[in-house]
């Protein structure tokens, strides 16, 4: 069976950890082993029990090391998930192999190292440490205790979760008048904003970033508060009465709200407009936002994801000290609005979630959230959000795009992170996890692994459009996205969504086919960890925009799930008034503005 494994691994193709799972759970007794892990949650230290069964080692090198690389899977998307206080692990220590395997855990996480030595599934346990110093202080870090199978305690059945109250997402959308809200979405190519006055979208506003270039925590956090400060300045604009020295700034604002105006001509704008009005501005009542990492009680606490990953190599700072001005970003936000207002900070994924749940909610079926909403967003990554059937987002990592789908494509795990053809993560260097399958990255590397060899015009094309370039670094040759002068990942995915329907080939359709495969395996490894009570997926972002391209992936996520059931998050999700606004905009869509207008409604909480 292993055998089997390893040959497609080896020829290149994925192998996936559910058909693995499924596989060794058809061991018998006498043929495998048993690690049943028991995940102490930081919600009142509820239990969670997973049992891990695996076949007996074998003493064969490429044999063993598979079985050992699935269960630290398992175990990395368990913790990548959930976080928790500590595992503790229960198996029969007569088994001499077994035994030692399961006490060098501590040491394959990297625990007892020091965070910024961490590598690898040691990436985990960072966010969880940052986690437990904001919600549990009073614990020293995360870890395994290895302990006899006799001694494996009775775990609890979990209640079941109370019916949704719908009235909890009805009055986030209530109560707007004579009130100014921002509503911003986060992303790792750009930030978009929604200005919402008096119940009404005032403006949009686009900001193209690229984070992981930046070097400092305060990159991340100065361009976010000065957008604050240019919807306040527009708010104020606009209620400035008419005035010869209004219409002279009338253009600058224009341009400012444009999506290509740099954070120079923004700053110039808020202060000119802050002078022009002696500093007597009109207050934001609420900020909503997204943000791509962990964030607990409104405040970022991962620092272990793509977007960090310049600062968190900077060898002249002190990462946790820095990190620290991200964590703060909502009291550096509470500064620019009014005293006392809401400064309310999610992930993207329950961002998703939430906007999902308020849409419905407001629709002609309220009765589909009752066992709540999970959603992901398909974008520079995957974001993954879950609101539980009473209506709470749960006090967890959900960090599923870091979850370990694949445990083979052995050809692509010989290329650096940034090499397109890779599947090996930006941050933490494993191979096979969703960053480079569900999100553009994915995209990208299945063009590099087909069109070369299957439509050699197609791979030219790429290469005459400048969306890719050969460039050799570190002495190896390898394929990149430009980003300067010029960030070519937007037109890159852009031009990848339009050739389904302009080629009409196999090979296109093979690459959204594929991306739909791999939501149908995160799907099942989502059900088996989180078991959340709603089976239904929400799909937000970029590479669900074109009906061609998510209709594929329906297709191809039902040839590994035939029951599966995704809703894309379309203008059909526009119920609301805010939603329904942005629906009707001649310039923006919902796929688009979507999470942003969700934040706004945050906001409101």
């Amino acid at each position: 069976m292993i055998s089997e494994f390893l040959h497609k691994a080896e020829a290149g193709e994925p192998v996936y950890i559910n058909t693995v799972y499924n596989a060794f759970q058809g061991l018998k007794v006498n043929d495998s082993l048993t690690l049943n892990c028991v995940l102490t949650l930081l919600d009142n230290d509820d239990l969670r029990l997973f049992p891990i069964k695996i076949p007996l080692f074998s003493g064969f090198k490429k044999v063993d090391q598979f079985i050992k690389e699935y269960v630290w899977a398992e175990l990395y998307n368990i913790l990548s998930s959930l976080g928790g206080k500590k595992m503790n692990i229960y198996i029969d220590e007569s088994d001499p192999h077994l035994f030692e395997f399961a006490h060098n855990l501590n040491d394959v996480f990297h625990i007892g190292k020091p965070r910024r030595m961490r590598r690898a599934y040691g990436r985990a346990v960072n966010v969880i440490d940052r986690m437990l110093e904001t919600l549990a202080p009073e614990i020293n870090g995360f870890k395994f205790h290895v302990d006899t199978i006799d001694n494996l305690p009775e775990i609890p059945k979990a209640d079941k979760a109370l019916v949704q109250n719908v009235d909890i997402y009805n009055y986030v959308t209530k109560n707007m008048e004579g009130k100014l809200f921002c509503g911003i979405d986060v992303g790792g190519t750009d930030i978009k904003i929604v200005l919402v006055k008096n119940g009404n979208i005032n403006c949009y506003k686009e900001y193209d970033w690229f984070p992981a270039q930046f070097t400092s925590s305060s990159q991340l956090v100065d361009p976010i508060c000065l957008i604050v400060r240019l919807m306040r300045a527009k708010a104020s604009f606009d209620a400035a009465p008419d005035s010869p020295e209004k219409q002279q700034l009338n253009g600058k604002m224009v341009k400012a709200l444009d999506i290509s105006a740099s954070e120079d001509l923004m700053l110039e704008v808020c202060n000119q407009v802050e002078a022009f009005l002696l500093n007597k501005m009109v207050e934001i009542d609420g900020v909503g936002m997204c943000f791509p990492d962990v964030v607990v009680r409104n405040k970022v606490v991962g620092g272990e994801v793509y977007k960090t990953r310049g600062i968190r190599n900077n060898p002249k700072i002190d990462y946790e000290k820095d990190f620290t001005q991200l964590t703060n970003l909502n009291d550096r936000i509470q500064e620019l609005i009014k005293k006392g207002g809401n400064v309310f900070i999610i992930n993207d994924g329950p961002m998703a979630s939430f906007t999902a749940a308020v849409e419905i909610a407001a629709s002609d079926s309220p009765h589909l959230i009752k066992d709540g909403v999970f959603a992901h967003t398909l974008g520079t990554e995957l974001g993954t959000g879950w609101v539980d059937a009473e209506g709470k987002i749960p006090d967890i990592p959900l960090e599923v795009y870091n979850f370990i789908i694949d445990l083979g494509s052995y050809v692509e795990k010989k290329y650096t992170p940034d090499d397109l053809r890779s599947i090996n993560n930006f941050n933490t260097g494993l191979s096979g996890t969703l960053q480079k399958y569900t999100s553009q990255s994915g995209v990208f590397r299945l063009a590099m692994k087909y069109f070369p060899d299957e439509r050699p015009d197609l791979f030219q094309e790429l290469i005459d459009k400048e969306f890719i370039v050969e460039l050799t670094m570190g002495g190896v040759k390898g394929f990149y996205v430009p980003t300067e002068p010029k960030d070519q990942r937007k037109p890159f995915l852009e031009h990848m969504m339009s050739l389904p329907e302009r080629e009409g080939d196999e090979v296109n359709e093979r690459i959204w086919k594929e991306l739909g495969e791999f939501l149908a395996v995160t799907w099942i490894e989502t059900k088996k960890i989180l078991n959340p009570d709603v089976n239904s997926r929400v799909l937000f972002g970029r590479l669900v925009k074109r009906k061609r391209c998510y209709d594929l992936m329906c297709e191809g996520a039902k040839s590994i799930k035939n029951d599966i059931q995704f809703e894309v998050a379309d203008s059909s999700l526009a119920n609301t008034v805010l939603m329904k606004q942005l629906e009707a905009d001649p310039h923006f869509t919902v796929a688009q503005f979507a999470q942003a207008v969700g934040a706004a409604y945050f906001a409101n909480k």
